[in-house]
């Protein structure tokens, strides 16, 4: 995430303060954040879909115990990199955005696991998992649209088409 905010602060010619702190009104932090996202949710899906697959099949065990590792390795980048935006989003109050997040994350995760396993009884662990993991799919559009969002947040501070695409309008 580091190397990620450094590599846009540097492409945009924005000047990283670790005294004081940036400006983040005056940078893509959005694009920086989620820079990297899209390996970490293709390494989810496909982790999760195999993992459904492997179960259903009666794998080796290693392969489930392999893929768990992978599951949880890419969903805790993930968790990181949307935990650090909304930190960087909401500088006046983080704790109440984390707090906020865990809710929704939680309350969603209970209901996934409620049902869970009648979706395993009446379709199988492969396309349970498969669901699972054309849920994750749908996530994508949502980081997307967070990128546009950046993109609009920019116009709407008084930059119009064609100073926005310049790299140097950040300075």
């Amino acid at each position: 995430m580091d190397r990620d905010y450094r590599a846009i602060a540097k492409l945009y010619d924005f000047p990283i303060d670790r005294v004081r702190g940036d400006d983040l009104s005056k940078f893509h932090v959005e694009r920086a954040r989620f820079r990297s996202s899209w390996y970490f949710l293709a390494c989810t899906i496909l982790s999760v879909i195999g993992y459904g697959w492997a179960l259903a099949y009666k794998a080796n065990i290693a392969i489930p115990l392999i893929l768990q590792f992978f599951i949880g390795a890419s969903i805790t980048c993930l968790f990181n990199m949307c935990g650090t935006l909304l930190t960087d989003l909401n500088p006046q109050n983080p704790a109440l955005a984390q707090a906020s997040s865990n809710i929704v994350r939680c309350a969603l995760s209970a209901a996934g696991l409620t049902a869970l396993q009648e979706m395993i009884d009446h379709v199988g662990p492969g396309w349970t998992f498969t669901i699972f993991g054309a849920m994750c799919l749908l996530t994508a559009p949502m980081i997307g649209a967070e990128h546009l969002r950046d993109m609009g947040s920019i116009y709407l501070r008084g930059l119009d088409d064609k100073t926005l695409m310049k790299p140097d309008t950040f300075v």
